[in-house]
């Protein structure tokens, strides 16, 4: 079935698959073109993350993303695609300062006609997710690796052992309390989320986390295989964009240094008789400046 002939995907709706044990597929989605390709699919699930602003942008690092620029690549998701359920990242900056402004900021999102927010949790950040609950406005929160606090964990895998992994189910389940209602678990060792899906009471998703999920999710550059920086080692990808790219671009460096494009098929001429009026009048003009 394609996006165009479905309803629009709710909380509801997710909550169907789960319960029916259907695979809820989603990916990170940055702009019109790749929304239009996930409505048409009938993608359950995107997310606007940092993942656009670093890949599509340059940013080296989710550090330097600007909210604002998060919100531009929403609005242009969210005129490509209409019934996947639609989520905006929170950068830690808007989302940790207080609780008033994180639910401001969540309601920006919404206002713009997304379905919710997406949020690396923290345990200090508890009141700021009851906050935004309370407010109506569903979050997904993302555990495992936590891209923003790279400083503080880096990009290791996450849960290799039992006690890093039960500090990410005590995070998991506080945030669960607090009124997450999903879980996204990126980086995380099989074991970790194969408990998770078997044990918490809300959807889990898996980025390159195993096959053990309610939910597959993937950022879209890697799938397509194109982004500023090298896709991540040991992943799988279903295209070379980039190669794709780079070799049309080639072919129009070459083709238009060498004189064979634009092609002479290709132009746009005057009406019949309209060449030799124009000649005519540029003619008179040059006569009148002489």
């Amino acid at each position: 079935m394609t996006g165009t002939s479905r309803k629009k995907v709710t909380l509801q709706t997710l909550g169907r698959k789960v319960k029916n044990k259907e695979r809820i597929v989603g990916m990170e989605c940055h702009d019109t073109p790749s929304a239009i390709m996930a409505e048409e699919l009938g993608m359950d699930l995107l997310c606007c993350g940092s993942p656009g602003p670093m890949g599509l942008m340059g940013h080296a690092s989710m550090d330097t993303v600007d909210f604002e620029e998060q919100l531009y690549m929403l609005q242009a998701v969210l005129r490509g695609a209409k019934t996947p359920f639609i989520i905006c990242n929170l950068p830690n900056t808007v989302a940790c300062v207080s609780v008033e402004d994180a639910i401001r900021n969540a309601a920006k999102v919404t206002h713009l006609g997304a379905d919710g927010v997406h949020i690396e949790p923290t345990k200090g950040m508890m009141p700021m997710l009851r906050g935004i609950a309370t407010a109506g406005i569903p979050i997904v929160g993302h555990f495992g690796v936590q891209g923003e606090r790279r400083l503080m964990y880096g990009y290791q895998t996450r849960g290799r052992t039992a006690a890093d992994a039960a500090s990410i189910v005590e995070l998991i389940e506080a945030s669960i309390e607090a009124g997450i209602v999903t879980v996204l678990l990126e980086h995380a060792t099989e074991e970790l989320t194969k408990w998770c899906f078997e044990n918490l009471p809300v959807p889990v998703a898996s980025l390159r986390s195993g096959p053990h999920a309610n939910g597959i999710f993937q950022v879209s550059s890697d799938i397509i295989g194109c982004s500023a920086f090298p896709i991540p080692p040991g992943g799988q990808t279903f295209g070379n964009v980039w190669q794709n790219m780079l070799d049309a671009y080639t072919a129009y460096f070459n083709a238009a240094k060498s004189g064979q494009y634009p092609r002479q098929e290709d132009s746009y001429h005057m009406n019949d008789g309209e060449k030799d009026k124009f000649l005519e009048s540029m003619a008179r003009r040059k006569q009148r400046a002489a």
